[in-house]
């Protein structure tokens, strides 16, 4: 009878250790990530996710102004709402972090983050992304083509059916091969 008991005190006592270790690594992931300031990047990319909206559901030349006025109202709430997604995404990163990274990991990332060379990286990011997206939306353009002749020439061979690919500007389909 001594020895369930003495196994269930221990048991106790090592889950008690443990969750007061995960309680502290969870607490020190939180730390580095908010030292990364990974809910401003998302703030800073607004601006930026304005523009590709924008350009990705361009209005006609003669849209009324309360065609126009409907489109902002879309885009705004579109953003609005990837936004608030991501932070909630953001707000899971630490037990992620805390399952991943060592303790050692963690505050070495704190402490690069708080640092004046990592301040300054964070700082710059924004400008490292407005100069990506340009690079992004042209491979999105050059691989939709392609990507839409391989559903093409797929959708001709498969005997199960493939969903078709919205029509996209200045595609080339390929001759099909005999």
């Amino acid at each position: 009878m001594k020895k369930p008991l003495i196994l269930l005190a221990i048991l106790a006592l090592t889950t008690g250790a443990i969750a007061q270790e995960n309680a502290a690594k969870l607490a020190l992931a939180r730390e580095a990530i908010s030292a990364m300031q990974a809910d401003k990047m998302f703030d800073g990319l607004v601006g930026q996710m304005k523009q590709m909206a924008t350009q990705s559901m361009p209005l006609s030349a003669t849209a009324t102004p309360e065609e126009r006025q409907k489109a902002e109202q879309l885009q705004t709430k579109i953003i609005d709402l990837s936004l608030e997604s991501a932070k909630g995404m953001i707000a899971k990163m630490d037990h992620i972090y805390a399952e991943i990274y060592s303790e050692a990991e963690l505050g070495a990332m704190k402490t690069f983050f708080l640092s004046s060379e990592g301040k300054s990286m964070l700082a710059k990011q924004p400008q490292v992304m407005a100069k990506l997206m340009p690079l992004v939306q042209d491979m999105q353009r050059d691989l939709m083509p392609k990507m839409q002749a391989l559903m093409q020439e797929a959708k001709g061979s498969a005997s199960t059916p493939i969903p078709a690919a919205a029509p996209a500007a200045k595609a080339t389909v390929p001759a099909s091969k005999p």
